[in-house]
């Protein structure tokens, strides 16, 4: 049941499968059955996924994806990473390219038909039909008809391909080969049955309508590597403009949207004037709103908010207020003695001050870069309150000196050297 071919045998070999073990009111296989057009190969055989098995792209793909971005991350860094990804994809193709023009095959046998793959297909493809054309070797060929051919395997088991037999239908006059396997349909590529036909046969190169152009050294034209805006100004491309903020996505859409105009605009002399129009148009316009942008930047800077001037005035009050001219009021005197004098000072200077406050802005303080958690500041209770236990010398138990510096210890010392020298 594993390699049938067509529905017809999948659901005759279900059905021995179940009279055979008496699993006909199964809930289990019955479900399978409901759903059998979701995994069975048979039903999905003609359909073209090449060498992939179930979910075997979308899951290394996610592989991919986890490597370079997360859930949490902004849509433009998943741009800049997807940008990262398509590059690595990039460099691993010229990898491929590179070794597929740079070394020689080695091939399996010295069939004609081998090596005018070795000379089509790119190295990584060639190595796959080298593996497929090793296998026409476990298979027998009997005619079963006049455009007909039964393979029989010579061994028990043909990877890939099991116990059974496969029938090929050839016409070699239109150059038409079809197997039942439909490895062709699925893959891309012919299976070791017509591979075996075509040996037999004495045709010495794969049929064109069976050579796919994804498979070969031409897939992509050589012109094609090529910058698709190199038609447009390089100045009018780049402009400076950095591409690792917001406005990129702004900048990418305009660029796709006049390089679209360039190519619709350039194939006369009326639509490109009509076009050379507009853009003076445009320009001119641009440059009035950058004129309007500079002139409020300058009443800005020259006419602040009236809350700063207000914040200044006081700040340089209270400056003043607390000392001019060496002469510092007294707290809680209210303005009798010296203090009056230094009202009477600040009055007059007030005025200037904010005079000159209108004409300099003063800007926010620089914030402070907090780096990490703050330290908290608390009391310590317990066992950190106590101080620090001293060390105290072994030999008299004090806590000024160690034992090494004891004097008793000295003493002690010259006692003996004393006694020694007696």
């Amino acid at each position: 049941m594993n390699h049938t071919v067509t529905p017809d045998e999948f659901e005759a070999t279900w059905t021995a499968m179940l009279d055979k073990y008496g699993l006909q009111n199964n809930e289990h296989f019955q479900r399978l059955y409901m759903m059998r057009s979701s995994f069975v190969p048979t039903y999905y055989m003609h359909c073209f996924y090449p060498f992939l098995q179930s979910t075997q792209r979308s899951e290394g793909f996610n592989v991919v994806l986890k490597k370079y971005v997360n859930p949490n991350m902004l849509v433009l860094h998943f741009v800049k990473h997807y940008q990262k990804i398509q590059d690595k994809c990039l460099v691993a193709q010229d990898g491929q390219d590179f070794r597929t023009d740079d070394r020689d095959r080695t091939r399996w046998s010295r069939y004609p038909i081998e090596k005018h793959a070795s000379v089509v297909y790119t190295k990584k493809l060639f190595y796959r039909f080298s593996k497929e054309f090793e296998k026409t070797a476990e298979y027998d060929v009997s005619p079963a008809g006049q455009f007909q051919f039964w393979l029989v395997p010579n061994n028990n088991y043909v990877y890939c391909y099991g116990k059974r037999k496969y029938l090929v239908t050839a016409l070699e006059d239109e150059g038409s080969y079809y197997c039942e396997c439909s490895k062709f349909d699925r893959d891309g590529m012919i299976c070791c049955h017509i591979m075996e036909i075509l040996t037999r046969l004495g045709v010495k190169a794969i049929p064109e309508r069976y050579i796919l152009k994804r498979w070969t050294q031409e897939a992509i034209p050589e012109n094609d590597s090529a910058n698709s805006n190199a038609h447009l100004p390089a100045d009018f491309i780049a402009r400076g403009m950095p591409l690792n903020n917001r406005k990129t996505l702004w900048f990418t859409n305009l660029s796709t949207t006049f390089a679209t105009f360039a190519v619709d605009v350039c194939v006369s002399k009326e639509t490109y004037s009509l076009m050379d129009n507009h853009i003076k148009l445009m320009c001119s316009e641009l440059d009035e709103i950058k004129r309007r942008r500079r002139l409020s930047r300058q009443k800005v800077h020259a006419n602040p908010e009236p809350s700063e001037v207000a914040n200044m005035s006081i700040i340089v009050a209270n400056d003043i207020a607390a000392g001019v001219n060496g002469v510092v009021a007294p707290a809680g005197e209210g303005h009798s003695g010296p203090s009056s004098e230094v009202g009477v000072a600040t009055t007059g200077v007030l005025p200037a001050i904010q005079a000159g406050a209108m004409t300099n802005t003063v800007g926010n303080p620089p914030r402070s870069k907090v780096k990490g958690r703050k330290k908290e500041k608390r009391l310590k209770k317990g066992m950190n309150a106590e101080a620090k236990r001293k060390n105290k010398c072994s030999i008299c138990k004090s806590t000024n000196h160690n034992a090494a510096r004891c004097l008793e210890k000295v003493a002690e010392k010259l006692t003996k050297s004393g006694e020694a020298a007696a």
